[in-house]
């Protein structure tokens, strides 16, 4: 029975902590779309650099790197290993490495602040980004 009552206490701390520390967005943002759950890894510059599908695709976005308010649309590209479409040209991927399997990518924030839905669009390669996901927030 304490060790019950242990594991009631913290598991009621951890779910605390959540409504009590800030939220800075790297890491902590999770949106689970149509195809798989995306998260917020990290800022580099001005760039948000997003997982998805277990860190086996990366988007970049320009400018919406530190930017957890008023937040609106913004473009950028994915990239990953294998596509239905090798591109012609290559695109740096999240580690360096070059890619020939990327695309566009614009997306645009529903909800202007944290935690925030949005719609995002994917083309291949450089065509018209046309493929819709939507993410909404997983919070904990």
């Amino acid at each position: 029975m304490k060790n019950l009552k242990n594991k009631f206490f913290f598991l009621t701390l951890t779910i605390l902590s959540f409504g009590i520390f800030p939220n800075n967005g790297n890491a902590d943002e999770i949106w689970t779309t149509e195809e798989y759950n995306v998260i917020y890894q990290e800022d580099r510059n001005n760039t948000a650099i997003w997982t998805y599908n277990n860190g086996l695709g990366t988007i970049f976005i320009d400018g919406l790197a530190g930017n957890f308010t008023n937040r609106e649309s913004y473009n950028g590209y994915w990239v990953q290993k294998s596509s239905s479409l090798r591109c012609d040209t290559y695109r740096e991927g999240a580690n360096g490495q070059p890619s020939y399997y990327w695309g566009r990518f614009e997306i645009t924030f529903i909800d202007s602040d944290f935690p925030s839905r949005w719609q995002g669009k994917f083309g291949l390669c450089d065509r018209q980004p046309v493929i819709i996901l939507n993410g909404i927030p997983l919070i904990p």
